[in-house]
């Protein structure tokens, strides 16, 4: 049996928005890149976030997700269902777009925005909610 060869997340940014340039193939604009939510309640939900990665791997097709994960209780707040993406070798950079639909963050906190390819965690990012 061949051994699975994981892909590697070259850039894994969080941002409000993502917007393909049509003239200019494989180009985007990230608007709203962030690390830290300010938000003057919680519970707080989220009505979208996006996560932008530039990923690459060995020719073939993956299952991916994204998580988020709430560090002080280690419970997934929120799960993409999973979705297949295409490599074709190593050399090659896919661009990926994750769009979340309204997340919801129970407290202030640091919570960890986490790829995954099947059920290996591959790349992660934190985000830190803060009362303000």
């Amino acid at each position: 049996m061949a051994k699975l060869v994981l892909p590697r997340v070259q850039a894994m940014v969080l941002c409000d928005r993502v917007e393909e340039l049509a003239e200019e193939g494989r180009s985007y604009n990230l608007f709203g890149v962030r690390s830290v939510i300010e938000t003057p309640t919680f519970p707080y939900f989220r009505t979208r976030l996006c996560v932008y990665l530039e990923m690459s791997g060995h020719e073939g097709e993956v299952s991916c997700r994204i998580e988020i994960n709430r560090t002080e209780t280690d419970d997934v707040l929120y799960r993409t269902s999973p979705r297949a993406i295409s490599f074709e070798g190593p050399a090659t950079i896919v661009p990926v777009v994750f769009r979340l639909r309204n997340c919801g963050f129970p407290a202030p906190g640091v919570y960890y925005v986490q790829m995954f390819c099947d059920t290996k965690l591959i790349g992660e990012r934190p985000l830190q909610l803060v009362e303000g």
